[in-house]
């Protein structure tokens, strides 16, 4: 079984060490619901920031940042390269 990012999700952050760090993803069926799931994420204790994010093709590894809420660290290679670290995040289409 292949593990690939949704189409879309809300994407949490929090601070350990100092560091900020990706969260566990939260699948969303649209992105009206990845918005409103990463700005529910950020009232979450321990979460500084969250962002809803969009893939923006099927089989592509682009993603489209759709709306960020709290700290976020800027740049999309730490975004890409945090959903690679919970590769495990079962997805369907």
């Amino acid at each position: 079984m292949t593990s690939q990012f949704p189409r879309f999700a809300a994407l949490p952050f929090v601070v350990i060490d100092d560091d900020v760090i990706a969260g566990t993803p939260v699948r969303c069926i649209n992105e009206r619901a990845a918005i409103m799931c990463a700005q529910r994420l950020l009232t979450v204790f321990g979460n500084v920031g969250s962002v809803a994010l969009r893939r923006s093709s099927v089989s592509g590894e682009t993603l489209d940042v759709l709306q960020t809420f709290g700290d976020v660290p800027m740049g999309s290679e730490l975004i890409e390269s945090s959903l690679r670290k919970n590769a495990d995040v079962s997805i369907g289409h």
